[in-house]
Parts: C-alpha cells; sequence; structure tokens
C-alpha cells in the first residue's frame, strides 16, 4: 500500500517522497559521530581546502551536494520513462543506498560532486537517443567526465561506459567520438590556463591532478545496513533483467547504459582503489533504478512494501550501528 501510494501521480505521493527522503538524510545526520567530520585527506584536495577553517560546513555540503542529486535523478526523457522507474521511487532508493554510508557521504564532497556530473553526462547520453545531430550534447558529456575526473581521479574508468552507451545508443558516427574526445581534452586545456597564473604552472597542475587520486578512507567494515541493502539489490535484480529480456528496443538498450555504468563503478572498485563505500555511492543511480523498477513489478503489495522498508530501513541501521 505505502509503494502504490508513492507510485501514484498524487499530491500525496510527491510529498512523502520528498518526506520519506529528507528524513533518510537528516536521521544518519543527527546520529553521525563528530569525529568523523576530522578528514585530513579532504583538506588537501585541491577544492575542498578551504573547509579546513570550516569544518562544520561540511556535513551540510554533503546534504546539499545528496539532496542536488536527488532532485536530478528525477529527470526523464520519452524513452527512459518506462525504463528508470518511478520517479518518487527512485529518489527515494537513491537517497537511502547514498546515506547507508552515512561517514562517506556527509564527508567526501568530492566524491558526491563526482556523482552529480555523471549522473548528468548519463542522463544527458540517454537524451540523445533516437535524436538526429547531438554533437552538442556528446561535446557537453565529454565535458562532465573531464570535469569528474578532476574532482575522482577514478572517474576516468566511465569511459568505458560513456564508450558503450555511445555504441549501442547512437550510429556510431566518428564525429560524436571525436567531439566526446575534445569536450575531455578542453578541461585539461582550461586546467592549464587557470594555473598558468601560478608562479609554478607545472606544480599547480600536478596538484589537481594528483589530489583527484587521493586515496578512500575507510570508515569500518561493512554493517547491517550495508546487509539490508544487499539483499534489496539483490532482489531488484529481476528488474534488470526483466528490462533485458522482455522490454523494448529502448528499455533494453538503457537497461544495457545502466548496467555499463555499474560495471564502470566496479573497475574503478577493484582496479583503482576507489574504496567500496565510494562505489556505492558512485553507483547510486543504477542500482535506485534496478530499485524501483522491481517495486513497479511486485503484484502483490505486501511483498512491494516489505521490499521498500528494507530499502529505506538501510541508512537507519547503519547510523545505529556504532551504538
Amino acid at each position: 500500500m505505502l509503494t502504490s501510494i508513492l507510485r501514484s501521480n498524487t499530491i500525496l505521493g510527491f510529498l512523502l517522497g520528498y518526506l520519506f527522503s529528507a528524513a533518510l538524510l537528516v536521521v544518519p545526520y543527527i546520529l553521525l559521530d563528530q569525529n568523523a567530520l576530522t578528514n585530513d585527506l579532504l583538506y588537501s584536495h585541491w577544492a575542498f581546502a578551504w573547509l579546513h577553517e570550516n569544518v562544520a560546513f561540511l556535513p551540510w555540503l554533503g546534504l546539499l551536494l545528496i539532496a542536488l542529486a536527488a532532485i536530478l535523478s528525477r529527470l526523464r526523457t520519452r524513452e527512459t520513462k518506462p525504463v528508470l522507474g518511478d520517479r518518487n521511487l527512485l529518489m527515494v532508493s537513491f537517497v537511502s543506498i547514498i546515506m547507508a554510508q552515512p561517514k562517506m557521504a556527509l564527508t567526501r564532497p568530492d566524491v558526491l560532486v563526482a556523482l552529480i556530473l555523471i549522473l548528468g553526462l548519463f542522463l544527458l547520453l540517454m537524451y540523445t537517443y533516437k535524436q538526429e545531430s547531438v554533437l552538442s550534447e556528446v561535446f557537453h558529456v565529454g565535458l562532465f567526465l573531464g570535469v569528474a575526473c578532476i574532482f575522482v581521479g577514478q572517474s576516468v574508468l566511465s569511459l568505458l561506459a560513456v564508450g558503450f552507451a555511445l555504441v549501442i545508443l547512437r550510429t556510431g558516427n566518428w564525429r560524436e567520438w571525436a567531439v566526446l574526445f575534445l569536450g575531455i581534452a578542453m578541461v585539461a586545456v582550461f586546467i592549464m590556463m587557470v594555473t598558468i597564473w601560478y608562479e609554478s604552472p607545472f606544480l599547480a597542475f600536478q596538484r589537481v591532478v594528483q589530489s583527484a587520486w587521493l586515496g578512500s578512507l575507510t570508515f569500518g567494515k561493512a554493517n547491517s545496513g550495508h546487509i539490508a541493502l544487499l539483499v534489496a539489490s539483490m532482489v531488484s535484480l529481476s528488474g534488470l533483467f526483466g528490462s533485458l529480456t522482455t522490454g523494448t528496443v529502448a528499455e533494453r538498450n538503457v537497461s544495457l547504459t545502466n548496467a555499463g555504468w555499474l560495471f564502470a563503478v566496479v573497475l574503478m572498485v577493484l582496479l583503482l582503489g576507489l574504496g567500496w563505500q565510494n562505489g556505492i555511492i558512485m553507483a547510486a543511480f543504477p542500482l535506485s533504478s534496478m530499485m524501483a523498477r522491481t517495486l513497479e513489478s511486485i503484484t502483490r503489495w505486501w511483498l512491494a512494501d516489505l521490499l521498500l522498508l528494507i530499502i529505506l530501513s538501510a541508512p537507519i541501521l547503519s547510523s545505529l550501528w556504532p551504538l
């Protein structure tokens, strides 16, 4: 019944979706250990050194970025509407996945900024499906990917997923590949133009690149919240398989794009040492899309509500685990 209300196109479903999302943000923040705000590694990052004197603003910045990503995740185009799942269900699942590791989510704005950029570029790629001329859009995809890489260097492996998406969503026009790499190259050119104002431009450019590859922090092992998230993810695999086996061509292509995104994040964790908790954050959108599709496909309301409650419980269990 709760799942049906969230799925409905009513003001009640809309309000409940935002209410649940806000609760999943606020409760872990209230229960957050203040010692988690001490993050010396973050202070050496080129974009967030200013937080050294404003450490109390760090979790607020994290909440703001997560809220922005959650709102962005609601965007749909005609072909993606039946694949990405209900907006309210996806947004709630999206926030729950991120906040299942609250210390990482609220102390690593670099990962959240990279998440927003990669989310934006994949939504833009999905928008280009069945469009005629999309050179401008593909160029901006390259820009987004390049900027994401200077926040989180491991994001470079997203290029594999982007290339795979271009193959299955587009006609394979060589001009689109050219403007994609041109967009990525323009980011490096822009950084060099900025760092030239420094006394040692090479060292300034080197600092920007190196600080984007900062090692991940470890905030403990997996807890009951991660176990709940794992159970929900395993059950939600049916949503992905359903899109790949019984869906239309458009549904299969968009689902394959999400699967490529998920595979690229796995490679970031296994090959480039992104950190598994950061990897969960980076893969929050394709995972939440699977969960939303599965919640929609369950015919028995009590099973759907049970799965939804498991998803909602993940951040709360993670926050209460130290107690």
